[in-house]
């Protein structure tokens, strides 16, 4: 086993024994199937953009309600009146 380290995590035991089940059914060793999960999570993930700055963008999509869009109107209004 040349080229490869220890390494001792703590997860939960439902999730130890699935993926034991899963490295029997692929007749492999359940070092070798979290391995290659991870690598694979590895190989699919794409690293964050740098936002030095702090000025990314949160696009959540909400959806208001007609009343609440009632309410944002009459505040909107309420604050053109006042200029």
């Amino acid at each position: 086993m040349s080229g490869t380290v220890s390494l001792t995590i703590k997860i939960d035991p439902a999730l130890k024994e699935a993926l034991k089940n899963l490295a029997v059914e692929k007749q492999t060793t359940l070092s070798d199937e979290v391995s290659q999960r991870l690598q694979a999570s590895l190989a699919t993930s794409q690293p964050p953009a740098i936002d030095s700055q702090h000025t990314e963008e949160h696009s959540e999509s909400v959806q208001l309600t007609s009343s609440e869009l009632k309410q944002i109107r009459a505040l909107l209004k309420k604050q053109k009146k006042k200029k």
